[in-house]
């Protein structure tokens, strides 16, 4: 199974598979996407969820104040469903 997502304002397309987190996929497709420490910790990969659900192995890494935001981290999401992101510094 994959899911489509979208980067916004970009406009970036790509498929995630079901084993795969979001930064693997993106980069697997070719995409300048933001990382470092692949960990959760530098936050470089963080996106707003704009649609859609997503899952991380345990322990989750995201805080009280990330939920409120809609953050998401592209190193650790395994899509659920479809997506639309958003991270202002990936560009097409």
């Amino acid at each position: 199974m994959s899911y489509r997502v979208q980067i916004q304002p970009a406009g970036i397309e790509f498929l995630v598979q079901a084993n795969e987190t979001i930064l693997e996929a993106a980069l697997k497709h070719g995409i300048d996407f933001p990382h470092r420490c692949r960990q959760g910790v530098c936050t470089s990969c963080v996106c707003r969820l704009r649609s859609g659900e997503v899952r991380y192995n345990a322990p989750e890494p995201l805080s009280d104040i990330d939920k409120a935001q809609n953050f998401t981290y592209g190193c650790l999401a395994y899509p659920l469903t479809d997506l639309v992101l958003h991270h202002p510094f990936i560009r097409a």
